[in-house]
């Protein structure tokens, strides 16, 4: 019937290394000259269900939709973000604590460390005093 099935037959073809189209202008000629109409009808179809460009426009309103993949996708993301985020701050505050906690302590151990070498002056002191009388 000579329609036109496949973008290689109208002339469109695929790079190999970067995968975008590349069109073969004198194919594509040739075939519109000979053939308009299978050429509409494999681009544009009935322009509801069939036709490369109304099934890229149906796909491409999939992605773009309010509930569509990439909207999906954003909000995935964004959950995602907010469940590190609490991760985050909640590690963060668990290591200010830590840090306090070890702040106190060696302040303790310092208050103590200066109360027993004042002992231990007193004590020396006393020895000293003790062995001289």
């Amino acid at each position: 019937d000579g329609a036109s099935k496949t973008l290689n037959e109208i002339g469109i073809k695929q790079d190999g290394t970067t995968g975008k189209l590349k069109i073969d202008d004198d194919k594509l000629k040739k075939v519109l000259n000979e053939n308009t109409a299978s050429v509409r009808e494999l681009l544009v179809g009935d322009g509801k269900e069939t036709g490369i460009t109304t099934k890229i426009a149906t796909e491409v309103k999939g992605y773009l939709a309010d509930d569509g993949i990439i909207d999906s996708a954003q909000d995935s993301i964004n959950a995602t973000l907010k469940k590190l985020t609490k991760q985050y701050l909640s590690v963060s505050a668990s290591i200010d604590d830590t840090v306090a906690r070890y702040t106190a302590q060696f302040t303790q151990l310092d208050t103590m460390m200066s109360k027993l070498n004042n002992t231990s002056t007193y004590l020396s002191q006393q020895f000293t005093a003790m062995s001289n009388s």
